[in-house]
């Protein structure tokens, strides 16, 4: 294998001497000064896969350079593959100590740019995350805020509801407590204790109770095991919903919130 000879010129500048090509080798050799060496030997080192991944990449947004050129330089690239830019071969290329130790300090170098950079990138993103819930937060508190508090206490008991119907296999969330709120608005204007006295159900002996206005029948078919109290909100709501569900397929078929989106006004389910 050949070696780089290393000398001083006239300047005092180290330069490293390329020795004469094989006969027939139609490569580049030059003498480069130190100060030029490392850019052209890390140039190399991209070529033939020395430095790679992060470390090339972040070498390749430090500065121009050009693998071809480098290789071209240090007689490792035939001159047809600087013309097409496909390395096949790489011959000639001495890598001792000295170059050795010149390519890792590129090496680290652009390592430790490309990490600085990420890092960077990656606080920005978390700050503007964190400054973009913060605001969602504070958004939504002040509209809670605003709320009558009758109303946030009756979406506390829609939410918990929503909770343990989805834990029990209801397809449900948080999207459907506006729909929830309107049936329970419509149908006992937020009274967990509300009792119809007038209608056919009462009429029959079987009045309906609670939040969502269930009657004993289908509250008893409905319930989930261990909410068995039908004035109790969370109870009460966890019977209407499975009903709702059980009888319309959702509230999409629910007879009260087709008729508001229609004009037509609230009718009982």
């Amino acid at each position: 294998m050949a070696r780089h000879v290393r000398h001083k010129n006239k300047r005092a500048q180290t330069t490293f001497q390329v020795p004469a090509p094989p006969p027939g080798y139609k490569g580049a050799h030059r003498a480069e000064a130190e100060k030029v060496l490392p850019r052209r030997i890390a140039s190399v080192a991209v070529a033939v896969g020395i430095v790679s991944g992060s470390g090339a990449a972040a070498y390749a947004m430090s500065g121009p350079f050009s693998p071809m050129a480098g290789g071209a330089d240090l007689g490792g690239v035939p001159d047809d593959t600087i013309r097409t830019g496909k390395v096949d071969t790489v011959h000639a290329v001495d890598l001792g100590s000295e170059t050795a130790r010149i390519i890792r300090q590129e090496q680290l170098s652009a390592l430790h740019t490309f990490n600085q950079a990420s890092g960077v990138a990656q606080d920005g993103y978390a700050a503007r995350k964190a400054a973009e819930d913060k605001a969602a937060r504070e958004a939504w508190e002040a509209a809670e805020a605003r709320k009558p508090p009758k109303q946030r206490e009756v979406e506390g008991w829609i939410r918990e509801a929503i909770k343990v119907l989805a834990a029990n296999g209801t397809p449900i969330t948080e999207d459907s407590l506006d729909e929830i709120y309107t049936i329970i608005i419509k149908e006992s204007n937020g009274n967990p204790n509300a009792v119809n006295t007038w209608d056919a159900n009462a009429a029959r002996g079987t009045p309906s109770k609670g939040l969502m206005q269930c009657i004993d029948p289908t509250f008893q078919t409905y319930k989930l095991p261990g909410y068995d109290d039908i004035y109790s909100p969370v109870d009460n709501i966890i019977a209407g919903v499975r009903y709702t569900y059980a009888r319309y397929g959702g509230f999409g078929n629910h007879p009260g919130l087709v008729g508001i989106n229609s004009g037509t006004g609230y009718v009982g389910y």
